[in-house]
């Protein structure tokens, strides 16, 4: 009968966050490239080629608009002085004029709805992955920090007293109340608990093997809990080091021999944790040691236990299919035993504001391209400039939002936005370019036509000239 012994929790395994389809092609994106950065890099390219067309045929129309009401500019100078004190006259005025020369802003219109809403749906479900990976993270040093501890404790079969179902083990040797049946290395004990609750305690000779399990014998779900055998880690240890290190334990105030071992297993799985963490699992990119959270200096790479349980506002689904909060899965002591190691990730500073200056930058520089490439449309859609205003307030407004989520979003989504404001430039550049170019084109050929009418009127009064001259 063991009598010295300490009851250690696991953290638990298998919880997740659904993922609906256009999640699931992120994950097998980012997956498949194997870097997370480089991942959503990838994404953002493959996203921006599926709108790209509603992008181009957007900018095009606009541009062309825009072109066209520079052909209307004397004509606007006129109305805009004639009605400066009736905007009514004036937009109803523009309107016919518009309609005239065939400009229409409606035709931009439906392509940047169709790129509108599927931008909105693909930063939904880009966001939800970000909280799916980042879970999936933390599940996974989870994972690796259970199989440190379990690695000294002994895998059995979960045996049962008797069971219908033929395919479920069941105890098959003579046993009685605390007497061992050893089985392939391994001791099976049936007890009577302090509940008067058969149970089966399962043990290993092993001198390291220094945790055992029991679990109930009345029900047909297994939950096995481990304890510490405090008298193979401790009383029993042939380690000099491992007996002097929990020695030195013992030494500070208000230790007990219960305490320091749990302690130390615990200290077991997280040095594990922290090793997969560092090696194994790489959620940084350039100069962000967590794409998971903002590049900023005050976020960590590991947060606190309260940042981290307000990371999530998914539902997370467990195991058995039931829903969860996050704080029901990881306690703040499970969070601490196993970052505990981590002390290092949980004060450093995840990332500089570098990414988010930039991607403010890249959209400043977005919109004033924009801005100068609807200039004549800006000017002249109201009487008194108000749209060439507005225009200006949007390009300070917009990256000034973007800089207040960025400061709380992902750091990996600033990577979307700064990627698909890059491609955003060099798509309104180039169709600029194709346009203006085409504009120039159609303005010397009604340049050529215009002189070329008025060649042959003026060698025809030329010829009657002669004509008088000779009748003379």
């Amino acid at each position: 009968m063991l009598l010295l012994s300490e009851t250690i929790s696991l953290l638990e395994e298998g919880f997740y966050i659904n993922l609906n389809w256009l999640g699931q092609i992120v994950r097998a994106i980012i997956e498949w490239v194997g870097a997370i950065g480089l991942g959503v890099i990838v994404f953002t390219l493959i996203l921006k080629l599926i709108t790209t067309p509603f992008d181009v045929y957007q900018r095009v129309k606009m541009r062309k608009q825009s072109l066209i009401m520079r052909d209307m500019k004397d004509d606007l100078d006129k109305l805009q002085k004639q009605y400066a004190n009736d905007k009514q006259t004036y937009s109803m005025k523009m309107m016919e004029l518009q309609k005239k020369n065939g400009y229409s802003m409606f035709g931009a219109c439906l392509p940047m709805i169709i790129s509108f809403v599927i931008l909105i749906v693909a930063i939904s479900a880009f966001q939800s992955f970000s909280q799916y990976a980042n879970l999936n993270m933390y599940e996974e040093m989870a994972g690796v920090y259970n199989a440190a501890i379990l690695e000294y404790a002994p895998e059995g079969t979960d045996y049962r007293l008797t069971s219908e179902d033929e395919s479920v083990p069941t105890v098959t040797w003579e046993w009685e109340y605390d007497e061992g049946h050893e089985e392939n290395g391994v001791v099976y004990t049936i007890v009577k608990g302090g509940d008067g609750i058969d149970r089966m305690r399962v043990t290993s000779p092993a001198a390291d093997d220094y945790l055992y399990y029991e679990y109930n014998l009345t029900v047909d779900t297994i939950e096995r809990t481990y304890y510490i055998d405090i008298d193979k880690l401790y009383t029993d240890q042939a380690d000099a080091g491992i007996k002097a290190e929990i020695d030195e334990l013992l030494k500070a105030e208000g230790a007990t021999i219960e305490k320091v071992s749990l302690s130390y297993m615990q200290d077991i799985g997280a040095k594990a944790a922290a090793e997969w963490f560092r090696t194994e699992n790489d959620p940084s990119f350039l100069w962000i040691k967590n794409v998971w959270y903002p590049d900023v200096s005050y976020a960590h790479p590991i947060q606190d236990y309260n940042t981290f349980k307000n990371a999530f506002t998914n539902k997370i689904i467990r195991a058995d299919g039931t829903q969860a909060s996050i704080g029901d899965i990881f306690g703040e002591g499970d969070y601490n035993a196993m970052t505990s190691h981590l002390t290092e990730e949980k004060e450093q500073a995840n990332g500089y504001f570098i990414l988010i200056v930039l991607t403010i930058g890249l959209m400043v520089l977005q919109q004033f391209i924009m801005m100068k490439s609807q200039k004549e449309t800006n000017q002249y859609q109201t009487v008194d400039g108000q749209g060439a205003r507005t225009q200006k307030i949007m390009m300070i407004m917009l990256p000034l939002i973007y800089a207040i989520t960025g400061l709380m979003w992902t750091a990996a989504f600033s990577i979307y936005i700064a990627v698909s404001s890059i491609i955003g430039i060099l798509v309104t550049l180039i169709a600029n370019f194709f346009i203006d170019r085409s504009f120039r084109k159609k303005e010397e050929r009604e340049l050529i036509e215009k002189y070329q009418r008025k060649i042959p009127s003026s060698a025809a009064a030329d010829k009657a000239k002669k004509g008088k001259k000779d009748k003379k």
